[in-house]
């Protein structure tokens, strides 16, 4: 009965709560955010569950309310509609064949939010730089001067910086090869980008730095990121992307895809090359008010698997006449005995790895485990027919959100420094798993946050294998400590 008693309240306040929030909102629904003296009119804005999704740059810090699963989902697109808006002027929502960066291609990636050596990032909106090994290059190919963006994550072998626990652009396998290969023979890159909210936090506190993080957990101050709210302050977003290789972008096909130009380093040859990429994958984790646990929407291309009414069926991750390929490997790309074998399996990890010298990616046969929510899907046919109506030829017509999760009652934040995992309570949505199949192919039965609760500071000279939680972040464990000439420079200094 007790327990009864408890949950009744908690029920009671929570509806409190959130009619509170209903009736902010409506009160302030006719004000304008900050900064939209110059957006668009009310015809380029959506009715979506109780938001009205704007379409314009101007990123929601949070949502209004979170009230069911609906205004979540409607609060995904809202993101994912402003922080694609273009930043070139002149360029419309989503043009066929436009590869100028949108508005989170401009936020700072994680291999430079977190230099070698525990060194400074540079300045918030510094000019792209390619690696030196690529500015090499530029006599030979111009091409190399036009692009935004430099990949290198595929596999655990890469020898240049990697993100994540497992140092790869997948969830899954822990250990073994998970590079994902898509049907035109190349694999995907990965990358993660941090936004301003986040830049300043770290660079206020030095976390950029190994030692610094180590020292306040230390002084028991706990790593918390910035949040979001409504009107306010966007708060930390932390995406991550999925790019497939482009090989002829003159391609009708292309028409339906975000391109952008980069510069990779491949995984076979160890050599940087000029390619055109797709963007077939996106996550979103967005720290707010509402939701200290953060808000985790994901999305894909609708081409990517079958399972999309809207499909043209001309799909990147899964071919109707699969045929199984043996080949030998060798050296370096060996994690089985050889010859190996590809097999038409659905959702089964790559037996070899890319490598300098090995053998290159082939197909993998990819589906989708769990099929996209209901709630979701009839989300995504409002925002989709509205941009299809309002934006006809736009490449975001034919994105899709997979799901969000949220929490109706999010953790408060922590005062002390916690240890992984991370409690949480109250996500929903609770009775599915919520899997990007192109940055999830092979842990589909796993959600966002099973492994993002196991984040934690990076490691140190003192703390080798840190347990400090780090606020659902993996990105900031990605920072290092200075070698010992140049912390005794600092120390002197």
């Amino acid at each position: 009965m007790t327990a009864l008693v408890v949950f009744m309240r908690k029920r009671k306040a929570w509806l409190l709560g959130t009619l509170m929030a209903l009736l902010v909102y409506l009160a302030s629904a006719s004000l304008q955010m900050p900064g939209k003296a110059n957006a668009k009119t009310s015809e380029d804005s959506c009715k979506c569950g109780f938001l009205n999704i704007r379409f314009d740059s101007i990123v929601p810090g949070d949502s209004p309310f979170f009230i069911n699963q609906e205004n979540a989902d409607c609060f995904g697109w809202w993101e994912f509609v402003t922080l694609n808006w273009p930043t070139v002027p002149g360029a419309g929502f989503g043009d066929p064949g436009d590869m100028s960066p949108v508005a989170w291609e401009t936020y700072i990636g994680s291999q430079e939010m977190y230099p070698p050596n525990g060194a400074p990032p540079p300045p918030w909106g510094s000019a792209f730089q390619l690696p030196s090994g690529a500015r090499d290059l530029l006599h030979t190919d111009k091409r190399m001067a036009s692009t935004t963006k430099l990949l290198t994550v595929t596999n655990k072998l890469d020898d240049v910086p990697v993100f994540g626990p497992q140092n790869t652009g997948q969830a899954f396998p822990f250990s073994g090869p998970a590079w994902l290969g898509a049907q035109n023979n190349t694999n995907v890159w990965y990358e993660i980008k941090l936004n301003q909210d986040i830049y300043n936090f770290v660079v206020s506190n030095k976390y950029y730095d190994a030692n610094y993080q180590y020292a306040a957990v230390q002084k028991g101050i706990p790593i918390v990121f910035p949040m979001g709210s409504y009107p306010g302050p966007t708060g930390a977003i932390e995406l991550k992307a999925a790019w497939m290789e482009v090989p002829d972008p003159s391609n009708e096909k292309w028409k339906r895809y975000k391109l952008s130009q980069s510069v990779v380093r491949d995984a076979v040859t160890g050599k940087y090359r000029y390619t055109v990429v797709a963007l077939v994958g996106l996550h979103i984790i967005h720290k707010t008010k509402q939701q200290r646990t953060w808000v985790w929407a994901t999305f894909e291309h609708i081409d990517n698997v079958p399972g999309d009414k809207n499909s043209n069926g001309d799909y990147s991750f899964y071919n109707d006449n699969c045929q199984p390929r043996t080949f030998p490997v060798s050296g370096c790309a060996l994690d089985s005995p050889s010859p190996v074998t590809v097999t038409c399996a659905a959702n089964m990890p790559p037996p070899y790895y890319l490598c300098k010298g090995g053998p290159g990616p082939v197909p993998i046969q990819v589906t989708r485990q769990t099929p996209i929510d209901q709630q979701a899907q009839q989300v995504n046919a409002v925002l989709q027919a509205f941009i299809a109506k309002n934006y006809p030829s736009s490449v975001w017509q034919y994105y899709q959100l997979v799901n969000v999760i949220w929490s109706t009652n999010a953790a408060q934040n922590p005062q002390k420094p916690d240890t992984v995992p991370i409690r949480l309570q109250s996500m929903l949505p609770s009775s599915i798993k919520v899997a990007n199949v192109t940055m999830e192919t092979y842990a589909q039965t796993m959600s966002c946050t099973d492994c993002h609760q196991y984040g934690t500071i990076a490691p140190t000279a003192q703390d080798t294998a840190p347990n400090w939680a780090a606020d659902f972040s993996f990105a900031i464990g990605l920072a290092q400590s200075p070698k010992a000439g140049r912390l005794l420079k600092r120390i002197k200094r």
